[in-house]
């Protein structure tokens, strides 16, 4: 019961802290049906484009419909961003079964539901459901992933640039992105493991931009500007973690400590740190105040994994985006202080 509890409040925990710092019918690779073809092309070149990419999602104005396929579910949604008077405001709506609409304006991201209570977090920018290739900076993330031209795709009836972004370690995900040549946004995204098996689709549906959005765009501010967003859940946290028990003994290459937190819960103290590379990220949450051995428990779904391990009456729980051997691995290569309680 301990463990589930201390899982489930990681779990929760997780969502607040990436959203603040930021299927089955089609569940092959086109990599391995052959759709797609490598070609040889300058590494500027590409770098070029994707920051591009980065840089249309974050500044742009555009409306998109797209599905998320995960392995056991396929959901809708329509996502509306504006960058206007140097604020960025946006909204993704759920567009199949219960009603659920997270809005921004400028740093505050707001969540509305029919199953709780609406609440506001501080954040750059909306992660919930949209592939964190987006908001990547790739210039640090070519020290440690390929960037490969895989030709070209015709993808929402739009001709798009297919890149590859390969790890060159087995530690992380890797994905195939389709790139629209003509407003530069993602039109679709793979997450694929290390086999080239699909964990996570995106793919846009419909597009519009710029133009075609005038009035709409004055709509989508006005009333942002206007609404009275909820009440703002500030999850206190600090960067450094000076007097902290433990550290890590391996981390794989390009992964920083990005986030540093502490949480007062029904079953105690829990400490959190989040890693990242720029792409993709993860926390460690430690428990110190366990009094049996839970010993190892892992759950894995999509690209997304949860495993926890019990050591010296400390329970030390990893949830995030990256495979269960990197997990397991770093988790065990948890050293704690000798004087530590």
């Amino acid at each position: 019961m301990k463990l589930l509890k201390t899982m489930l409040v990681a779990g929760a925990a997780l969502v607040f802290s990436a959203a603040a710092n930021a299927q089955q019918h089609d569940q092959t690779s086109p990599l391995q049906s052959g759709e797609l073809q490598q070609n040889p092309a300058l590494p500027d070149t590409l770098l070029n484009t994707l920051q591009q990419m980065a840089q249309a999602w974050r500044d742009d104005n555009y409306d998109i419909a797209f599905i998320q396929i995960l392995p056991t579910q396929v959901n809708s949604y329509q996502y509306r961003h504006v960058f206007a008077n140097q604020r960025h405001y946006a909204q993704l709506s759920t567009l199949d079964g219960g009603q659920q609409e997270i809005v921004q304006r400028d740093n505050v991201i707001s969540y509305y539901s029919n199953s709780y209570q609406p609440f506001s977090i501080k954040g750059a920018y909306i992660l919930d459901n949209i592939p964190g290739v987006v908001y990547a900076d790739y210039q640090q993330l070519q020290h440690h992933y390929d960037f490969i031209d895989a030709g070209k795709a015709r993808i929402a009836d739009r001709i798009a640039q297919v890149i590859r972004l390969l790890p060159k370690d087995d530690f992380r995900y890797q994905y195939v992105l389709w790139l629209d040549e003509q407003t530069h946004l993602l039109l679709r995204s793979d997450m694929l493991d290390r086999n080239s098996e699909l964990l996570e689709q995106f793919r846009v549906i419909a597009v519009q931009q710029d133009t075609a959005l005038q009035q709409e765009t004055q709509k989508l501010t006005t009333l942002l500007d206007q609404l009275n967003l909820p009440p703002l859940i500030n999850v206190q946290g600090d960067e450094v973690a000076a007097e902290t028990t433990w550290r890590l003994a391996w981390l794989p290459p390009g992964f920083k400590s990005v986030k540093h937190e502490r949480y007062q819960t029904e079953i105690g103290a829990l400490e959190s740190v989040m890693f990242s590379d720029g792409l993709f990220s993860f926390s460690l949450y430690i428990n110190e105040n366990i009094e049996e051995n839970l010993g190892e428990h892992y759950w894995q779904q999509a690209g997304n994994t949860i495993y926890s391990e019990t050591l010296n009456n400390r329970e030390i729980t990893l949830i995030g985006q990256i495979p269960l051997a990197t997990a397991k691995r770093i988790v065990k290569d948890v050293i704690f202080n000798a004087n530590g309680q």
